[in-house]
């Protein structure tokens, strides 16, 4: 079988992509990083000239939903170990679902894949309203169910407090604990926390916000910007987007997912786990859109390839609000991280970065 390779002098084109958008001043910052199962190929910064600092390759991001995946592999490792039950009813560990309307049925599988039929909260009130993780907890536990679970997929993000929780409850320990013991820490992710103050402070890259077509706001025109977004958000700790990290931190994690769960000795999934974690679940309609281009493509924690991806039938990755990606195709041998910190971005803006990278495989 014909072994593919990165062409250096393509990849140079694919970075220059990347660093375009910070030069021209349409993003704060890109960094861009490429690696393969034998380790760090390539990782580069660029920062929009009207900056007010230079953001470099060890910045320490918000990388929004990409902490999905992370907790994700941190619940299928207690599936593996059996204190956490993939099919079982989240109610035996959250008896405050057992309210008899549906939901009491909802399990950590129904979670992973947005199935769960509740409906997700935008995030701007709460962010205004200054409310707290517990509030939030009680907010979503007390949430509309709009679907039986498993009938509908419906992208949800505060619905992974209520697996954290179950987490929580079947291990007697807090999930920022079980992360550092499940993935992070033998992975040696040393810089991916849910709040890098005081340590990281001076690496923390700035949130800029923006509408999703790519405007970007001031302060006077949202008052999120007022309020402290950043801080209010760090300080909720959401378990399915509140985790900060590092493009070299994110390259192992993927190196690690390509490896088949494994690491340089240390092993956070088995590979028949990787293979049900990153199987796709949105299929017999249950992702369809009318425009196809627009279907649903996920799997347990982790986004699969759509239509119009050169990527293979293998790859998986997922995005993040804050403009960031995680991309891994096991066929081609490649992760590719994206970080920035514009909220809002359209994905279409990293789409033609990591497709540079594909044109580069050779």
């Amino acid at each position: 079988m014909r072994t593919h390779r990165l062409d250096p002098v393509a990849l140079d084109h694919a970075f220059a992509v990347a660093a375009r958008r910070a030069e021209s001043c349409e993003l704060p910052f890109v960094i861009l990083g490429v690696a393969n199962a034998a380790g760090t190929i390539r990782v580069e910064a660029a920062t929009a000239p009207s900056g007010d600092r230079r953001v470099g390759t060890d910045a320490v991001c918000l990388l929004a939903s990409i902490t999905k995946p992370i907790v994700a592999t941190a619940a299928l490792r207690l599936v593996e170990e059996g204190r956490l039950g993939l099919k079982a009813p989240l109610a035996d560990w959250l008896p405050e679902l057992a309210t008899g309307d549906g939901r009491e049925r909802m399990t950590a599988w129904h979670v992973l894949s947005h199935t769960t039929g509740l409906e997700d909260e935008d995030l701007e009130a709460p962010l205004r309203e200054g409310i707290n993780r517990d509030q939030l907890l009680a907010r979503t536990l007390a949430g509309p169910l709009l679907a039986a679970p498993g009938s509908v997929f419906r992208y949800a993000t505060f619905t992974f407090e209520l697996l954290a929780l179950a987490m929580e409850r079947a291990t007697g320990q807090p999930l920022p604990e079980l992360l550092r013991q499940l993935v992070l820490g033998p992975l040696c992710m040393t810089d991916t926390v849910f709040d890098p103050r005081p340590e990281r402070a001076g690496r923390m890259a700035p949130v800029s916000l923006g509408e999703w077509d790519g405007t970007r706001l001031s302060g006077s025109e949202n008052p999120l910007v007022a309020i402290g977004l950043r801080d209010r958000y760090t300080a909720l700790r959401l378990a399915g987007g509140g985790l900060w990290s590092t493009a070299s931190d994110l390259l192992r994690f993927g190196r690690a997912m390509l490896g088949g769960g494994e690491l340089e000795g240390a092993r956070i999934l088995s590979p028949a786990f990787v293979d049900l974690a990153t199987r796709e679940i949105t299929i017999d309609g249950l992702g369809r859109a009318s425009d196809r281009l627009e279907d649903e493509h996920y799997a347990l924690g982790w986004g699969t390839r759509g239509a119009g991806h050169p990527a293979s039938s293998r790859a998986f990755g997922h995005g993040g609000a804050s403009g960031t990606r995680l991309w891994i195709d096991p066929e081609h041998d490649l992760v590719v991280v994206y970080l920035t910190a514009s909220w809002g971005m359209p994905s279409a803006v990293i789409d033609e970065a990591l497709f540079s990278v594909y044109a580069a495989i050779r």
